[in-house]
């Protein structure tokens, strides 16, 4: 096989315009799945009728997702043994035989071949998703992999906008003649075949992984390895959740749109552009919010704002004016949510293991798409819920898993929050700074806490079992411990010395003065028994009593 890979041929040698020529060849693939599976529901609803419109999508859906549960660990290894360019030209070649088959199928009105082709273009969708997605960090330098982020999943909305587009404006312009719509996907794919050849060709990995029948248990085992680098399992959950609430957006439009807005299910397509198109925006504006630095908590505090969406919809479900904005507005917070997930995966994922992460990822994220289908079933069929109070649900859901995102990523939501909320209320000159040992902050609010947190990085805060500040609710958050009594000076600096070898920045936050003298004979107690001493900084708030402004002062005590 590797002799087989070793003719394939690239035309790109500098690579200097290689994300380019990827950023083109997902784009012309995204345009065809949607083409191709919008044109194949319309077909489908033409054939049996509109009152069939949620079942039809609710099947295109499931079946469209289920390559993806079964291949993406295959496709991963592949990526981990192969060069990922290499498997881009394979996966392109294949989508032209695809497009050239459906031909046959669009020509006969198949619905065995058409929901057949689906399954097909839906595998090689998969196979094509990690070396998409791996050979990020191989193109671009490491700081500028979050606008390279960016600008991929900005195209691949704008060219889901483009897609669902075109897929209603030829059916409408050809009359309802779907084998001139399967040669367009052709060409499409031939013009994202030869995008391909241009991507600079970019070396195997060097694992040695083989493709393993029991795929359930090689994502499993992706996903326990997930579980022991920080914040990344979670990052993939919350990549998972954005596609199964654009799959549903996506899936629940045409029914709502028949149901709430009395449209047709062309126009319902049509609908599904304003998300797309937020969501475009939205990436854009993420990459840029980002800069050198993946800020999750810019993830956290949009899923709160696509929750008060999803419900407004239910509100205005009548009012198409409204709803355009509403959706629009989901798309763009849904852009904002999605980029920092991906990046954070791209960056804390070892390069052995990239494509293996990224597949383990795809395949949560397409059993989302998955849920989104089953969920669409079960609201309109079961518990006989109209396509506007669909939306409702998944509001709620939305905010949930929100709050709970934000609790589990604490050390960076609080920072995110301190930094473009509260800092710029209480006019603090903030200065990122990064602070070696154990920082001590005595007497202070929350507030000034969460101050600290916006100007440190990976900051964990340490509040003794007896402090008045200590709530029920401070256990839910990630970076917030509880450790022995304030009066126990030696235990506490004992349990920081533990988060400093986790990688954390551990804040004491103490009622009373910690005397110095006690500080100094309560390390040195710890470096007589460990053989080794921690550096321990005082951090205190002062106020400009001319402009009111705050800064942070840090002093070391030993």
């Amino acid at each position: 096989m590797r002799k087989l890979f070793s003719k394939i041929p690239s035309f790109s040698k500098s690579g200097r315009f290689s994300l380019g020529f990827l950023n083109a060849t997902q784009f012309l693939g995204v345009i065809n799945d949607n083409v191709f599976k919008f044109v194949m529901a319309f077909l489908m609803i033409d054939a049996l009728g509109p009152s069939h419109a949620s079942t039809i999508l609710s099947a295109t859906g499931a079946i469209y997702v289920i390559p993806f549960l079964l291949f993406s660990s295959s496709a991963g290894i592949l990526a981990d043994r192969f060069s990922k360019q290499k498997l881009l030209v394979v996966m392109k070649s294949a989508e032209v035989i695809v497009m050239s088959l459906a031909l046959l199928a669009f020509y006969t009105a198949s619905i065995w071949g058409c929901y057949t082709l689906l399954f097909v273009l839906a595998t090689h969708s998969a196979m094509f998703g990690p070396s998409k997605y791996g050979i990020i960090p191989e193109l671009v330098p490491t700081d500028s992999v979050s606008k390279a982020n960016g600008v991929i999943t900005s195209f691949t909305y704008l060219a889901i906008i483009i897609g669902t587009f075109l897929a209603s404006f030829l059916t409408e312009a050809t009359d309802r003649h779907f084998t001139w719509i399967a040669g367009f996907c052709l060409l499409v794919a031939v013009l994202g075949l030869c995008s391909s050849l241009f991507v600079k060709p970019t070396p195997a990995q060097g694992s040695k992984k083989r493709i393993n029948p029991l795929f359930f248990r090689e994502i499993y085992q992706t996903l326990q390895y997930c579980r022991t680098v920080r914040h990344l399992f979670l990052a993939i959950i919350g990549s998972a959740y954005f596609l199964f609430l654009g799959a549903f957006t996506q899936l629940n439009i045409i029914p709502f749109a028949i149901q709430s807005l009395h449209l047709s299910e062309v126009a319902g397509g049509y609908l599904f552009l304003s998300t797309a198109l937020g969501i475009a925006l939205g990436s854009l504006i993420a990459g840029k919010l980002s800069k050198r630095r993946v800020e999750l908590g810019l993830s956290c505090f949009s899923g709160v704002a696509i929750a008060l969406f999803l419900v407004l919809i239910t509100c205005f479900s009548s009012s198409l004016s409204a709803v355009i904005c509403l959706l629009f507005l989901i798309g763009v917070f849904g852009g904002i949510f999605i980029v920092p997930f991906d990046t954070f995966i791209q960056l804390n994922s070892d390069n052995e293991k990239r494509g293996q992460t990224i597949a383990a990822a795809n395949f949560l994220s397409f059993s989302g798409v998955l849920i989104a289908s089953i969920s669409l079933y079960f609201f309109n069929q079961v518990l006989d819920l109209t396509s506007a109070m669909g939306f409702a649900v998944v509001g709620a859901i939305t905010l949930s898993i929100s709050i709970l995102f934000t609790f589990r990523l604490s050390d960076l939501s609080l920072s995110f929050f301190s930094r473009i909320f509260l800092q710029k209320i209480l006019r603090f000159r903030r200065e990122e700074l990064e602070v070696e040992g154990i920082l001590v902050l005595e007497g202070r609010t929350c507030q000034t806490a969460l101050l600290l947190a916006g100007s440190i990085p990976s900051l964990h805060f340490l509040i003794p079992r007896d402090h008045k500040m200590l709530k029920w609710y401070h256990r839910f958050f990630y970076s917030v411990h509880i450790g022995p009594e304030e009066e126990h000076a030696s235990e506490l600096i004992r349990e920081a010395k533990h988060l400093i070898e986790e990688g954390c920045t551990p804040c004491l936050l103490l009622q009373n003065p910690l005397p110095r003298k006690e500080v100094e004979k309560s390390n040195s107690l710890i470096h007589l028994f460990t053989g080794k001493a921690v550096k321990i900084s005082f951090a205190s708030i002062a106020q400009d009593p001319k402009t009111g402004a705050l800064s942070l002062s840090i002093n070391s005590a030993s």
